[in-house]
């Protein structure tokens, strides 16, 4: 599997969505086989939308010639229906934090609110002579008659998906489980099926005009992702933390906002995991969340605690890429591809970016860039909390706090960190400020009722 910074944050649930959406999409016309959804196998078959039609039309992209026709023939020729779809579709589009610039149509990824929003990856590639199947595709759509060789034109293809939606939906379908891999399969159809609402509407007519879609299923395989089961508790954590999502009963786009934060999150915590394993340092994983508004000691022990989990991951990948050295015994070319990884460079500060990038982009940090310290912004919050705590469930607040570190090794209060390593590393007093804190974030999302003085239950959706 690639963590690479390519595929990180949003990604991840993006690709996830993507391969179960393909697989209603492939199996729509029989319910028993939709119902098959994280059914066991490495080969699942699945049909993929590219969306390049509404992406172009949401970043005012013109790529092929043809496109001229292709207004016309879906009647898009009038400038106010264009604007008026740019609109709409350019506010549907997935926000990456810390980009600077609007990213080419193909960086551009819609938000899945409606099972018809969601699509796979796609490139430019210029069409070469003799690619018909390319050529047909626009005439189909659009009865165009000027698609020459040497243009820019959309295709399928894995770009910014780099398989780690492809190993959180194995993690679901590997569910051992069978009651909770049903109930989250049921909460999933309901997530990627078709909405049948306006916007779900106009967005499958849209796509019926792309210039490069799956004709037929094509086969994805996953059967050289590895889970790390025994090695890290976050496989097992997803899968129940995405049961509790996906069946809530809250709105859909409420469900679909908090697998967006969950899934990614998982991820990156089960590269952390694993890492520190191959350190034997995994009984060391704490996360210090800062919910304060202002520098304390607290902040800079949680500003030490990212630090050292950015090393961490690191030094793991050089002492794996040592001992894979140590294993070619003296085959010269394996020597030099993994001597890279020894070295400061792009191999080892890749994986290391996805992991600090993944936990930005969900609101798992304070920022992007600059001192950077752990914490959980409403949406992210918001998203753990329905992971954790059952639908129709309530959760006594000191109980709850106890449940995060005992499950996730999150530290937010002082009785918390009294029974690990930071409790000598922050004043008490600071951290029964944060727990504070902690309960004014839960209670200004309405996720925390305040029954008296001495009762908080947190509960797992808003009021």
């Amino acid at each position: 599997m690639n963590l690479e910074e390519h595929g990180r944050g949003f990604y991840v649930p993006l690709e996830m969505l993507t391969i179960a959406r393909g697989v209603y999409l492939a199996h729509q016309e029989d319910p028993e086989k939709v119902a098959g959804l994280l059914d066991d196998g490495a080969d699942t078959a699945y049909k993929r939308t590219s969306h390049d039609l509404a992406r172009r039309i949401a970043t005012k992209t013109r790529i092929v010639e043809g496109d001229e026709e292709l207004g016309k023939a879906i009647e898009l020729d009038s400038p106010e229906t264009l604007a008026t779809l740019h609109a709409l579709f350019s506010s549907l589009l997935v926000e990456i934090p810390g980009r600077r610039t609007q990213p080419s149509w193909f960086g551009a990824h819609f938000y899945p609110f409606v099972g018809e929003l969601i699509h796979y990856d796609a490139v430019e590639r210029r069409i070469k002579q003799g690619d018909a199947s390319l050529r047909m595709s626009i005439k189909k759509r659009a009865q165009a008659t000027k698609v020459s060789a040497g243009i820019n034109a959309p295709r399928i293809e894995r770009y910014l998906f780099r398989d780690g939606g492809s190993w959180a939906y194995k993690v679901l379908r590997s569910d051992l489980n069978p009651d909770r891999k049903e109930a989250t399969r049921q909460g999933l159809i309901e997530l990627v099926r078709d909405s049948g609402t306006p916007l779900g509407n106009l967005a499958k007519a849209l796509s019926a005009h792309d210039f490069d879609y799956d004709e037929a299923p094509v086969k994805g395989s996953d059967a050289e992702i590895e889970l790390h089961g025994k090695l890290s508790p976050w496989p097992e954590l997803l899968r129940e933390g995405t049961r509790n999502i996906v069946t809530r009963t809250v709105p859909r786009a409420k469900r679909i906002e908090s697998l967006m934060h969950w899934v990614p999150y998982c991820l990156a915590r089960h590269q952390l995991h694993l890492a520190r394993t191959k350190l034997d340092a995994a009984d060391r994983e704490s996360i210090l969340l800062d919910f304060g508004n202002e520098a304390t000691p607290l902040r800079r022990e949680s500003q030490k605690n990212f630090s050292g989990c950015r090393n961490a991951i690191v030094e793991a990948i050089n002492v794996q890429a040592r001992e894979m050295i140590a294993d070619a015994q003296g085959d010269e070319d394996k020597q030099r591809s993994y001597e890279r990884f020894t070295k400061p460079g792009s191999a080892v500060a890749s994986p290391r970016a996805f992991f600090s990038e993944t936990l930005a982009a969900v609101g798992a940090l304070n920022a992007t860039v600059g001192r950077r310290h752990f914490t959980m912004k409403p949406a992210m919050l918001e998203g753990l909390v329905s992971a954790t705590v059952p639908q129709g469930t309530e959760m006594e607040f000191d109980q709850f706090c106890a449940l995060l570190y005992e499950r996730y090794g999150l530290v937010v209060e002082n009785r918390v960190a009294a029974s690990g390593p930071l409790a000598y590393e922050v004043d008490p007093s600071v951290l029964d400020h944060n727990g504070r804190a902690f309960r004014e974030k839960l209670a200004a999302i309405g996720l925390l009722n305040q029954y008296s003085d001495a009762t908080s239950m947190v509960r797992g959706e808003p009021q």
